[in-house]
């Protein structure tokens, strides 16, 4: 274990925190921040005191264990992938020998299958194997991650959206063949998108200490969740009210009479997406910001939930 690591481990099962260890070493609380994320060390005086602290000899605090690799399995991924594809040939056949084919559900089947899994599976994996996450959205060059978990992460998320995906083309493709009559495939749809969602919450939820090296942008990254999951309701909501309002209303696909409810869904998410920049952006000026959500960020959410309101009267 590194010796950062093993300083915060040690830290956290004696209950200090690191003000309090930084006042015992008579050193800035930041020193102890940057010695804990592996950015610089302790020189020998503190590292004898830190030693007679936590009451450990500066041969185990110092020694650093190697490091045990775990194999990351990619199998799986690949396997869902190739399921996905063969769910997709299975119904344009059985649709074209049953006479059940559908040019709609086809189209929804290729986006699943295609773009939302088999080229988001190449892209995880593709990040697993270099080591480089620069296109997994929310990834900051300027925080400090821990590669190997961090490989982990997308594949659980590769999992997980593959999972998923499969599942729902099987459903949907099971009840369109069977119940070709049936509108049910677009209630399938709305669960897909809302256990996605979800999913990724959860996923990022189980390796969210993990994935960091300083403790400090842990902490920041479990700060700003709330304000991510408000964004992705917000945003929800406004998809789902403009499709709830689109069928009530009768409107027809070929007409301008939606465009206004349309811009108005688009500016209820721009002004939630917002707030949470904004909330991000407050979030890293300091350590431990109160209240809980800045006033842009409340402000910002309030006037996006007024332009779904609004949304109804258009």
């Amino acid at each position: 274990m590194e010796l950062g690591k093993k300083l915060s481990e040690l830290r956290r099962k004696k209950g200090i925190s690191q003000e309090k260890l930084a006042e015992m070493l008579d050193v800035s609380r930041q020193a102890v921040t940057k010695w804990e994320s592996g950015k610089s060390n302790p020189d020998t005086e503190n590292l004898i005191l830190i030693a007679e602290i936590f009451d450990v000899s500066l041969d185990e605090l110092c020694k650093n264990e190697p490091k045990k690799e775990k194999k990351i399995n990619y199998v799986a991924g690949h396997i869902l992938c190739l399921l996905s594809v063969l769910i997709l040939t299975a119904y344009c056949v059985i649709g074209g020998i049953t006479g059940n084919f559908n040019g709609e559900i086809l189209i929804l089947l290729i986006i699943l299958a295609v773009p939302m899994h088999c080229f988001t599976h190449l892209m995880f994996w593709g990040m697993a194997k270099s080591g480089e996450f620069s296109f997994l959205a929310g990834y900051d060059d300027s925080v400090k991650y821990d590669t190997e978990e961090m490989k982990r992460y997308v594949i659980a998320l590769d999992f997980m959206l593959g999972f998923e995906t499969v599942s729902y083309l099987f459903l949907i493709t099971a009840t369109s063949l069977i119940l070709p009559e049936s509108e049910i495939y677009g209630i399938l749809l709305i669960m897909y998108i809302i256990s996605f969602v979800a999913g990724i919450f959860f996923v990022g939820f189980k390796f969210g200490d993990k994935i960091y090296s300083d403790p400090a942008d842990a902490k920041r990254a479990k700060r700003g969740l709330p304000a991510s999951i408000i964004l992705i309701a917000v945003m929800l909501a406004s998809i789902f009210g403009f499709m709830l309002l689109f069928e009530l209303k009768n409107y027809e696909n070929n007409t301008l009479k939606p465009f206004p409810m349309l811009g108005m869904m688009f500016l209820s998410v721009g002004l939630a997406l917002g707030g949470y920049l904004a909330e991000s952006a407050r979030l890293k000026k300091t350590e431990d910001p109160k209240p809980l959500f800045g006033k842009a960020f409340i402000v910002l959410n309030g006037l996006a939930l007024l332009a779904m309101v609004l949304m109804a009267f258009l």
